[in-house]
């Protein structure tokens, strides 16, 4: 039986539309430091926060709308501070608009934690309990190679890719959305469908995707290697 004392919960919540899923590890990483957070959520445009999904953060999905992000954050803050009486939030942000938010936590008598790069205004740096800066340099995905069409250079960037995710793979949703921000447009492609693309020569030797359905993953075979490779 375990008898150490429980840490109290601490709430995550990010702007996923002024923040980057590079910045996910620092983040869970110092909000260990305040309790247990075990709510993270993530808010903005379905492909503004994609990303975050492979990091343990429930994705908030916004509508169309000028600071809509923003606006959810604050409510659903406010939420859990007086009705779940949450005592600690940690706001996830670089906008001095969080400012407001944050004074009117702390004077209700909760602990707000934000956590913001270089550029953070002191309007919402000094309205927070606390701050944490995340300037700290984050392991990135490996460089893509310029854009191009050309499948020979799209399995390479694939397998790049998939070298630094592990063995849980990647999500073929955020697979497609970092590609096309590489240059890759799996449509111009003779397979013109991500599945097809993976279950063609070379990419089957080398890849294997799960069943359809929208948490498919695909990952590296653990024997595979390059195809250049001699």
């Amino acid at each position: 039986m375990d008898l150490s004392p429980q840490k109290p919960p601490v709430a995550v919540l990010v702007d996923g539309e002024n923040l980057s899923f590079t910045h996910a590890r620092a983040i869970l990483t110092n909000a260990r430091r305040y309790g247990d957070p075990m709510i993270r959520r993530v808010y903005g445009k379905p492909e503004a926060i994609a990303a975050w999904a492979d990091h343990g953060f429930r994705l908030i999905t916004t509508r169309p709308g000028k600071n809509a992000a923003d606006l959810l954050l604050s409510v659903e803050a406010m939420t859990l501070a007086l009705k779940d009486n949450i005592k600690t939030l940690i706001v996830a942000s670089s906008d001095s608009d969080f400012s407001y938010l944050a004074n009117q936590l702390r004077e209700c008598g909760h602990r707000l934690i934000g956590m913001g790069e270089g550029k953070t205004p002191g309007a919402f740096r000094a309205a927070c309990t606390e701050f944490t800066h995340l300037d700290v340099a984050q392991p990135q995905p490996p460089p893509p190679p310029k854009a191009t069409k050309d499948t020979k250079d799209l399995t390479e960037w694939v397998v790049s890719r998939l070298a630094v995710s592990g063995a849980d793979g990647v999500a073929i949703t955020l697979l497609n959305t970092e590609a096309s921000r590489a240059g890759f447009q799996i449509s111009q492609t003779p397979e013109k469908s991500w599945r097809n693309w993976l279950q063609a020569a070379p990419q089957k030797t080398l890849l294997v995707c799960d069943p359809r359905g929208p948490t498919a993953r695909v990952r590296r075979l653990s024997r595979a290697a390059p195809h250049n490779a001699p």
